[in-house]
Formats: C-alpha cells, structure tokens, sequence
C-alpha cells in the first residue's frame, strides 16, 4: 500500500493514468510524469513523449502542465505536438469521495477520430472545462481510488468535443500496482473516439515506473501504443 493512497489522497493516480482526476495536490506539493511510447496509427509507426505536471498552489487549488508530442517518420501529416494548462480545484469531500472542477487552455495539433474521409487533426488555440468526482480508500486491505470525469473542449474553427474520462488504480501488493482508464470523445466534425489504457507498474519509493499498453477501440482508426512511464512525487 505504500505510496499509492497518499497519492490519490493528494490528486493523483498510479503512473501514468488519472492526469485529469478530481483531486488537488497540498500546498507546495509536486508530482512529475514523463511517458514514452512506440505507436502505431493505421499501420504507421511513430513515437510518442508525454509530460505532465502538477502544483499545489494552494490547498484546494492546482495549477496542471501537459505537452505531447507525437512523430510519425513516415507519415508526418500524422503529426502531433499540444500543450495544456489548467486550474483544478476541489470543491468538496465527504467520507472518501472528493468533487472538483478544472479550466484552462490549450494550444497545438491533436488527433481526434474520424472526419468520414479519414483522420481528422484538431489544430489552433483552445479551451477545456472539466468536472469530475472520485472515491479512494482502501478494498481488501488495499489502496485503491476510482474516479470519471467529463470534460468539454473546444479548439479551432471547428473542433467542438466533449469527452468523458473513468479509471481506477489499485495496489496488488506493497510494491506493484494497476491502473486502468477508459477514453470516450466525440464531436460533430471530429466523430467518435473510444480508448482504453492499461499499466502494471512498481513503487520504488517516491517514484514509481510502470509499463502500458493503450488501444483505440471505436473504430474510427486503427491505433496501439506500447508504453512507459515514469513519475516523481512531493
């Protein structure tokens, strides 16, 4: 158990997953991820890096950083380079469960389903309003949190989407830990995008380092992604 319910307590999950989760890190309080992955797009290799950060501004606020970026050397219109920053702040708890909302910007290219003649890419400035509600505790003498969130993003002239985001995260033991989430995004233009992640992962003290495996499953394309990840927490 060690390290998992201090961080879900704090606003975080198990490497890699739950970067929108309600929660809010205590003031002056730190968490780092850095994620690498080997994807695949419609049959295109690429290369994917991910990192996020979070600050406790105060006790019921965190200030949130992501930047993503994804290569593809054989497909370059594939391309994909994103920034994102947010406020998150609690709006209340009771016996476990915790309520909070995030607002923010955002700003680059990303790949969001299918226009119906293809890949359909996201691009400009924008912005994301998000809502969410989690639990965590303990289940079998284990730490564990499970959260869904809903958020809606609008970018661009026409890049209107709203999605929906549920996981959970488990310690097995003292050291190894699971983390799973769901991805549900669609809009008018950009269609339907369904996602599913999952990372087995282990605690080494402050940091923990887990390896995934993420898949679209809605159809509108074909992508998979090996990866890993890397977190530090304060």
């Amino acid at each position: 158990m060690r390290g998992l319910i201090t961080l879900c307590l704090a606003g975080a999950s198990a490497a890699g997953t739950a970067d929108a989760a309600p929660w809010v890190r205590e003031e002056g309080g730190w968490y780092a991820r850095a994620l690498g992955a080997r994807d695949s797009l419609n049959g295109v290799e690429g290369w994917r890096a991910d990192f996020y950060g979070e600050y406790g501004l105060t006790s019921k606020t965190t200030l949130t950083l992501k930047n993503e970026a994804v290569i593809y050397p054989d497909a370059p219109a594939f391309d994909q380079d994103h920034w994102r920053l947010t406020a998150r702040r609690t709006l209340g708890s009771y016996k476990g469960w915790t309520a909070g909302a995030e607002l923010g910007a955002l700003h680059g290219a990303t790949l969001n389903g299918s226009s119906g003649s293809g890949v359909f890419i996201c691009e400009g400035t924008g912005f994301e309003a998000r809502l969410g509600g989690g639990w965590s505790g303990y289940y079998r003498a284990q730490a564990l949190y499970i959260f869904a969130d809903a958020a809606h993003l609008t970018q661009g002239d026409r890049c209107s989407r709203t999605r929906i985001e549920a996981g959970y995260g488990q310690d097995l033991t003292d050291r190894l830990f699971i983390g799973q989430q769901l991805w549900f995004e669609e809009g008018e233009v950009t269609g339907r995008s369904v996602k599913t992640e999952t990372q087995l992962g282990v605690h080494f003290g402050r940091i923990d380092v887990s390896l995934g495996y993420r898949e679209e499953i809605g159809g509108a394309f074909n992508e998979n992604a090996v990866l890993i990840a890397i977190v530090a927490r304060r």
